[in-house]
């Protein structure tokens, strides 16, 4: 089955329809898009524009810090979408869509887009799932924060190594990484050096911890290689669906990838205790399988 970024391009008649799949509530296409692009627009204006704005003392600095964090973090999300084709009809307007969502990390989307749909098709799998790599060796659980920021450069590494960088892949890597410095250098003649350095590389760590740990890591946990609905995991709850703008719903997602993040709120389910609904817990369901021909022992993490 091809990826959802990659099928072919629908006639305007069907992208009006409501596809029914699974029984499950789907938003008209459009709509999605404007939803989503609105939100990419506002999450990467706010974040390159607070840069603009100088805290003046150490509370301000570290809000600005947080929030600017936040709003980038929610454009990896968006991100996200554009991978699955959820932000525009062709490949083209998506790779736009997540090239753009991207800026405010400086990551470019090329490597994610390649690498996130081999994680969909060889979750878990040593070898196979590139980020399979945010998994800490058997009692060196300290190495996780490292792995999360290493994250983006090992994508590069993990996709040489396999020879999967093609002629193609370089130049857009290297046009996306163009488009990043046309964005910043102007930026960092109006704000100077050390606002953009001490603005964006806590940034940079921040939103690597709060991606790769609670909805990459914490979403895999067991790294179960048996059945679909075992290989990810939900977290309960309103407040982290909206939180991450529908990350929380891994499970979900990976059951129904043609869904977008707003249309993944039909399956959030509320904590199982009254103590439970402001604390994140996930709905863990592991089914230990035989092992995968070229998979290695793996640790098990709470």
């Amino acid at each position: 089955m091809r990826p959802a970024a990659e099928t072919p391009v629908r006639g305007a008649s069907e992208e009006d329809a409501q596809p029914a799949r699974s029984g499950t509530r789907v938003w008209k296409r459009r709509r999605l898009y404007r939803l989503s692009r609105f939100a990419t627009c506002a999450v990467v204006a706010a974040s390159l524009g607070g840069l603009f704005l100088e805290p003046a003392g150490p509370w301000q600095y570290t809000a600005d810090v947080l929030v600017r964090s936040y709003l980038a973090f929610l454009g990896t999300v968006m991100a996200h979408e554009a991978v699955h084709g959820l932000m525009g009809r062709t490949p083209r307007s998506n790779l736009w869509w997540g090239r753009l969502a991207l800026v405010p990390c400086m990551v470019p989307f090329t490597n994610f887009r390649k690498t996130h749909l081999l994680h969909h098709r060889h979750t878990n799998e040593p070898g196979r799932d590139p980020d399979h790599y945010i998994t800490p060796r058997q009692g060196r659980e300290w190495e996780i924060p490292l792995r999360a920021v290493a994250m983006p450069h090992h994508w590069l590494l993990w996709l040489r190594r396999r020879q999967s960088i093609d002629t193609a892949h370089v130049r857009e890597l290297l046009l996306n990484y163009a488009g990043i410095a046309l964005i910043y250098l102007p930026i960092l003649a109006v704000v100077g050096p050390q606002r953009l350095a001490f603005g964006m590389i806590p940034l940079l760590v921040i939103v690597s911890l709060l991606l790769w740990y609670p909805f990459a890591f914490k979403t895999h946990e067991g790294f179960s290689t048996g059945d679909a609905a075992s290989r990810s995991h939900n977290y309960y709850g309103r407040l982290m669906y909206w939180f991450s703008l529908g990350l929380s719903m891994h499970r979900s997602h990976h059951m129904r990838p043609y869904l977008g993040w707003i249309e993944l709120l039909q399956f959030v389910e509320s904590a199982p205790s009254v103590a439970g609904r402001l604390i994140p817990m996930r709905d863990i369901q592991i089914d230990e399988a035989l092992p995968i021909p070229d998979a290695q022992p793996r640790s098990h993490h709470a």
